[in-house]
């Protein structure tokens, strides 16, 4: 009677789980599910951060690619000089380019530009954004009374600098002064800071020919 009971309970062993089994198995099952979500919540985190970096970079470079075609064809004249000014805002690059350009909403219009339809075009940096202006006043960069049309290119901009090339003396310049010549290149650099990601700086080379 004994051998029975006692080969009773060696079967009703080996046919489930105590209560302690059950509890052990499910909180491993949820430590592990825990870690898992974990590392799939930070590897999405990380490709979404990665995606939204790759974008504001495409669009930065979007933005100085624009800037590098208007800039490759710009003017100048001994009236309107073409005129970089090397600059900085809070221990950051923010510099100036002023130029003469063609009405592009004209251009657009009309398809055709004459002499007279030239605009100044100033490329600079106000705190933290990008901001191109267009000026019906020739003969300066600073008259704050003129009437201009002001558009903003990009924000969490952290500084913008321009080099220029001078092909005679064959070196880099941090300002273009010279208004009897036009320098044979330029460097735009623009270097962004967005709260989530470290600085990035994008450049674009333009040449503008001979001079």
């Amino acid at each position: 009677m004994c051998s029975q009971a006692a080969s009773h309970r060696k079967v009703t062993a080996q046919a489930g789980f105590t209560l302690v089994e059950v509890l052990v198995a499910v909180t491993l099952l949820g430590t592990i599910a825990a870690m898992v979500f974990a590392s799939l919540l930070s590897t999405t985190q990380t490709v979404e951060a990665g995606r939204e970096h790759t974008t504001r970079e495409q669009t930065i470079r979007k933005i100085l690619r624009l800037m590098a075609e208007e800039i490759a064809l710009s003017k100048r004249t001994l009236a309107y000089p073409w005129v970089g000014m090397n600059g900085t805002q809070d221990g950051q690059p923010s510099d100036t380019l002023a130029f003469l350009a063609m009405n592009q909403e004209l251009i657009t219009v009309t398809n055709t530009a004459k002499e007279g339809d030239t605009v100044r075009v100033v490329y600079t940096r106000e705190r933290d954004r990008l901001i191109r202006f267009v000026r019906k006043n020739l003969y300066t960069l600073t008259d704050t009374n003129e009437s201009l049309d002001q558009m903003e290119l990009a924000d969490q901009v952290q500084a913008f600098n321009v080099r220029y090339y001078d092909e005679q003396s064959r070196v880099w310049l941090d300002d273009w002064p010279n208004a009897t010549k036009l320098p044979k290149a330029v460097l735009l650099e623009i270097t962004f800071q967005y709260p989530d990601a470290a600085p990035s700086t994008v450049r674009e080379w333009v040449t503008i020919g001979t001079s």
